[in-house]
Order: C-alpha cells, then sequence, then structure tokens
C-alpha cells in the first residue's frame, strides 16, 4: 500500500471485489501484485489462479485439460524423456547410467544396483563431471550436481556446493525422498538418472555463476494445431545450490519474446521487483539471452512432435554450444511464468484453448 499510495482498505476492498466477481482469489491477488494501480481492471481478471498448495484443484484440473493423464509419462519420466527427444535428433545431455536398486543399469550393460557398482562405474567411466537427479523428481528436490574429483581421492566426488560425497554417501542420500513424494506423489523415488553435466555459456556464467540457469518457455498447441510460444523466464540462481528453481532461491526474470533481452524478475522471498543479481549487485535488466533465435526455435519444435500435450513449460539451458533440451513440464508452473510477466496468461490463443477445451470435457 505504501510503494503504490493506496490505503489498505482500497486495496482490500478491491482484492474481495476480483474474488467476488471473478474468482481471483487472495494468494493470487497479491503474488501476482494485482493491486498495482498501473494494471487495469479488466486485466487484473486475466492471470491464471494459483494456490500455496501444489496440488489445488484449480492446478490439477488445468494440467489435466492441457496435459491428458495418459501423456505424462513421456515428460514425467526422464529417462522416457531423453529416449523419445533424443530418437527425434533433439540436443539433450548424455546419459550415463540409472541407479535402481533393483533395475539400474549403466548405458554399456553393467550394473548400478549398489554403492560398490556406483564406485566401479566411476573408476571405469573416468567421468569427472555429472549429474545426479531423480528420474520422476520434481521442483530440484535431491538434485545433486558433481563438478570433479577429490584432489587427495578419486573416489570422492566433489558437489557444487562444496560438498564431497563417496559412493556410500551418494547412494544413502536416496533414502531422504520425502520430498519428492509431496512433490510428485506416486512417483517412483528409488531411480535416479546420471547424466552429463551441462556447462553454461560464458556470457550467463559471466552474469550468475556456475549453476546451470534454464530458460523456462511456454509453448502451446492452438486450436489450429500450429506450435507457439507464450511466455519466457530465465530462471537466475547466483547460489550454489546446483538447481535453479524458485524454491531454491532463484530469480524468475521475464524474457522479451522478440528480442530475447530481460525485464525485471521476482523471487518467492517477496513481493517486490528485482532488477540486480543479490550479492553481486549486478543488473540484468537488458541482458541479452545468447543464441535466443535458436532457443526458440528449439521449443517450437520441441512442442510440434508430441502435439498432443497442448501445453508445456520447456527448461532449455543454453550452454557452451548452444541450445540444450533439459526437461519438459506437462505440470508447470503458472507462478514462475506469471510473477515476473507483464500481464497474465489467460488470454488471446491461450484463453481460447482452455476455453475450447473445457467445453469439451463438460460435453
Amino acid at each position: 500500500a505504501s510503494e503504490n499510495g493506496l490505503s489498505p482498505v482500497r486495496i482490500f476492498r478491491e482484492q474481495l471485489l476480483l474474488e467476488r466477481l471473478h474468482s481471483v482469489n487472495r494468494y493470487s491477488y497479491y503474488l501476482y501484485r494485482l493491486f498495482d494501480p498501473s494494471i487495469p481492471w479488466d486485466e487484473k481478471q486475466n492471470y491464471l489462479l494459483d494456490y500455496e498448495e501444489d496440488y489445488a484443484p484449480y492446478k490439477v484440473r488445468l494440467w489435466s485439460l492441457l496435459a491428458p493423464e495418459r501423456y505424462r509419462c513421456l515428460y514425467d519420466n526422464k529417462l522416457v524423456f531423453n529416449r523419445f527427444f533424443g530418437s527425434l535428433g533433439f540436443p539433450l545431455a548424455k546419459v550415463y547410467g540409472v541407479y535402481d536398486p533393483v533395475h539400474g543399469l549403466t548405458t554399456d550393460g553393467g550394473n548400478l544396483r549398489d554403492a560398490p557398482n556406483l564406485r566401479d562405474w566411476l573408476r571405469a567411466s573416468g567421468v569427472q563431471e555429472f549429474v545426479f537427479k531423480p528420474v520422476e523428481g520434481t521442483q530440484g528436490h535431491n538434485v545433486l550436481v558433481f563438478t570433479g574429483r577429490a584432489a587427495d581421492d578419486p573416489d570422492k566426488l566433489l558437489a557444487i556446493n562444496g560438498d564431497v560425497y563417496d559412493a556410500e554417501r551418494l547412494i544413502a542420500s536416496t533414502n531422504d525422498d520425502a520430498a519428492l513424494k509431496a512433490g510428485n506423489p506416486g512417483a517412483d523415488t528409488r531411480s535416479y538418472l546420471i547424466e552429463q553435466r551441462i556447462r553454461q555459456h560464458p556470457e550467463l556464467r559471466g552474469l550468475v555463476g556456475e549453476v546451470l540457469c534454464c530458460i523456462r518457455v511456454q509453448t502451446i498447441v492452438t486450436l489450429e494445431g500450429v506450435p507457439k510460444i507464450i511466455a519466457a523466464v530465465l530462471k537466475l540462481q547466483p547460489n550454489s545450490v546446483g538447481v535453479d528453481h524458485l524454491i531454491h532461491g532463484a530469480i524468475g526474470a521475464w524474457v522479451d519474446l522478440d528480442s530475447g533481452t530481460l525485464g525485471k524478475g521476482r523471487t518467492r522471498a517477496h513481493l517486490d521487483y528485482i532488477s540486480t543479481i543479490p550479492g553481486a549487485n549486478r543488473p540484468f535488466v537488458g541482458f541479452q539471452v545468447p543464441c535466443w533465435p535458436e532457443v526458440r526455435d528449439l521449443a517450437v519444435r520441441a512442442a510440434a512432435a508430441f502435439p498432443w500435450v497442448r501445453s508445456v513449460g520447456w527448461d532449455i539451458a543454453v550452454s557452451e554450444g548452444g541450445p540444450v533440451l533439459v526437461e519438459g513440464n506437462e505440470r508447470w508452473s503458472t507462478s514462475l511464468i506469471q510473477m515476473p510477466a507483464p500481464h497474465g496468461l489467460m488470454t488471446g490463443e491461450f484463453k481460447a484453448l482452455y476455453e475450447a477445451l473445457s467445453e469439451g470435457e463438460r460435453s
């Protein structure tokens, strides 16, 4: 209220009116800064709602309309995702194997089911850098990024945050699966993908550091069957936690779809906009995302590869060699996109698609 010179009573009254007339809940009203007087009343109705619960009924219905349950495995299972899109020639990280206490195998057929198997693979493969992440993970939980081996013991791995792991500690970490179960109910929490670490483009390293920061590119397949980009946000992670999710302290910065330059950002820590990298005081507004035309092309081609899923949030990294497809999120975050956005998503072709699918569900 003080920021915009408004009385708390006026803000409270507007929030109640939006909730009563247009079902805009209190959480969304403040999360998306709809109290900002520069946002016209009509545009305040164009935001997809959000809720504190990860699987609130509104979110589940939205996801189910756009990505029917029968197609979820293609995106939810990271090995299936890698195999499908890799078979079509998309640029992806190389998979070294899957750790699983029952089914674990390396790509050359060796067992990868316990700590001795993992230690044998580490010694034989010579792989120095890799990512260890749940096959059916979500929100960056339990992802570990390793940047090399300890100088005094090649059996010990150095994580990006400075921690040291041996094979036993790494396997033991898979038992801590409470966050995985909460974030993706029903997921198999025993299986972990071991894949190539993607090194970030030098211009992004200079801006934000070593943690791989993906661009979330939101696509739809329109009613006419045309894949289109409707929004993009670059996730900026200044902390050495290994993942770029906002719940782990990252910033989501709006990307102008035409130019690929960054606008202001938001975090989950507060309601204010951000324009500099915390701790480094480096401004990012106006920064040009490297390889932006190639990023756009990759997202559109990925959306066209499986058009039965009508909206996906693609995580695309810009590596030293160009854009790489990291993940496709069929249960994508409305708040990641809309928090830094200059407008809500429920407009234009997305709104037409949502209304047509909703009508089809009712008929």
